[in-house]
């Protein structure tokens, strides 16, 4: 044998990808059971930043109604679902991967509904629906063993409430989910919102893995769907 090749060392994988692909894949099975799992459109880098960012990466299996993901995750709520037919959700029939901010309480306190909408729009982030709020819920107890917007009140700007209004939800004292039907121009120092981050790409490929996110306080087209010059 040739004594070189007894001091060459063999070369050191790189499991990190691995290791963080299991751990999405343990996060959504946690939650939902065994599910097939839609491919996540964010990159390694956007989700290696989620931590430094405070924020989180939430997945939301299509088709799954409020009150199967209040069942779901063992949430108690004061909607009566079952004759519930004024709140709309958007994309009930796709799986979604979103990212989120990981506070315990939302932003933009004291502003109008209105005012938070323009504030993400410009930023091109969107809003929650109800559905991506109970997937929100569920994330953040996941990592963080307690629900977030307890005594207080997040707008959810997207969906809506009957034809004009907007939903408002949060956890009371008891840990009881509340929703109410509100005004969008309404403003509370206990009321705020919560922006999610849809991937600006359909699937991570070479020609695709360096659009930029969308970012939280960074006005621009990153993430938009579509523009023009």
């Amino acid at each position: 044998m040739n004594p070189s090749l007894l001091n060459k060392k063999a070369p050191i994988k790189d499991n990190s990808n691995q290791l963080k692909n299991k751990e999405i894949s343990n996060y959504v099975r946690s939650l939902y059971g065994d599910i097939p799992i839609s491919l996540c459109p964010f990159t390694e880098r956007e989700i290696a930043e989620l931590e430094y960012n405070n924020e989180l990466l939430v997945y939301l299996p299509a088709k799954l109604s409020m009150s199967e993901l209040c069942k779901q995750f063992e949430i108690n709520a004061n909607v009566n679902f079952k004759h519930e037919t004024m709140i709309r959700n958007a994309q009930k029939n796709e799986d979604q991967w979103f990212i989120t901010s990981a506070s315990k309480t939302p932003e933009l306190i004291y502003q109008t509904g209105i005012s938070a909408k323009r504030i993400y729009e410009d930023e091109g982030l969107h809003g929650m629906d109800f559905r991506r709020y109970l997937a929100f819920v569920a994330t953040f107890k996941y990592k963080f063993d307690c629900f977030p917007d307890q005594t207080y009140w997040t707008f959810l700007l997207s969906g809506s409430y009957d034809r004009s209004g907007v939903s408002v939800v949060g956890f009371d004292s008891q840990g009881v989910l509340n929703h109410h039907g509100w005004m969008k121009n309404f403003k509370a120092k206990y009321v705020g919102s919560r922006y999610i981050v849809i991937a600006p790409r359909i699937e991570v490929l070479p020609e695709t893995e360096q659009l930029q996110r969308a970012s939280r306080g960074k006005r621009g087209t990153q993430g938009r769907e579509a523009d023009t010059e």
